[in-house]
């Protein structure tokens, strides 16, 4: 039984506060569960695949958070400034492209302030200046792959494709790799994910594991559900995800998030 008050509390976006078909503003009652644990003092991280640049479009009407814990725990930034940090292997980088050349698939590779993507012929026309995607040829892709960090890398093989049907050639073994959606799948640094993110700014807060509630919906979310006091699964999550759970809160279309912060920080 958990009797411990939450006093930091990290949420996952797609699917868990938004419904990224529906669109995307956050509910009110999210909004308002947020706004109130941040009154009473309590710390509050959004905590996402997406990159920290790629969550304001996916947050409309939720208020400042303390921190975001982006690209499955790979970058962290703390009242707007990076606070941490970690670079995918070239390796690692290389094997991402080579898969999902094999595979025909979709893959991208998200910097500090920039996605650069590859798309197979026709080739799409580059984005404009201050896009935050960049679509390259083969060649510029892996020039960059030696003169920038990227910190994840996402490979769309399709619709419910098993991960050993991706990642089935050499070059992971620095690599952590975790479904982040039915159709795609994330790839950080070896040790990187979404746990670490979130134990790695609780340190620095002072705030014991007991004391954290973590509300998430897929299986990139399920090392954040574990690290914390209180790993919550919105209703609509995936099989793995709601086994990995201490509470199972409403649906992300009833505003589960805001039930489980009302449950276990308020």
């Amino acid at each position: 039984m958990i009797l411990v008050k939450s006093r930091l509390i990290a949420l996952d976006i797609d699917g868990t506060i938004i419904d990224k078909p529906a669109g995307f503003p956050v509910p009110r009652d999210v909004r308002e569960a947020v706004r109130d644990a941040r009154k009473a003092g309590i710390k509050v991280c959004l905590c996402s695949a997406r990159p920290c640049y790629f969550m304001d479009d996916a947050t409309q009407g939720l208020d400042a958070v303390d921190a975001l814990i982006g690209s499955n725990g790979a970058v962290i930034e703390k009242d707007g400034e990076l606070f941490y940090k970690n670079a995918i292997p070239l390796t690692a980088l290389l094997a991402c492209f080579d898969t999902a050349k094999r595979l025909g698939a979709h893959v991208s590779f998200a910097g500090e302030e920039k996605i650069l993507a590859y798309i197979k012929e026709p080739l799409l026309p580059p984005a404009e200046t201050g896009s935050d995607f960049i679509f390259m040829e083969e060649g510029g892709l892996l020039a960059a792959f030696r003169t920038m960090d990227f910190y994840s890398s996402y490979i769309f093989p399709g619709d419910e494709v098993p991960k050993e049907e991706v990642f089935s050639g050499s070059g992971f073994e620095s690599a952590e790799i975790h479904r982040s959606s039915h159709d795609s799948f994330t790839i950080t640094k070896k040790g990187t994910d979404k746990g670490t993110g979130l134990l790695r700014i609780a340190n620095f807060w002072g705030i014991p594991r007991e004391a954290i509630l973590a509300v998430g919906n897929d299986e990139n979310d399920i090392p954040m559900l574990k690290v914390a006091g209180a790993g919550v699964a919105v209703a609509n999550a995936s099989p793995e995800a709601l086994a990995a759970a201490d509470w199972v809160a409403p649906d992300v279309w009833s505003a589960g998030a805001a039930a489980a912060i009302r449950r276990f920080a308020l």
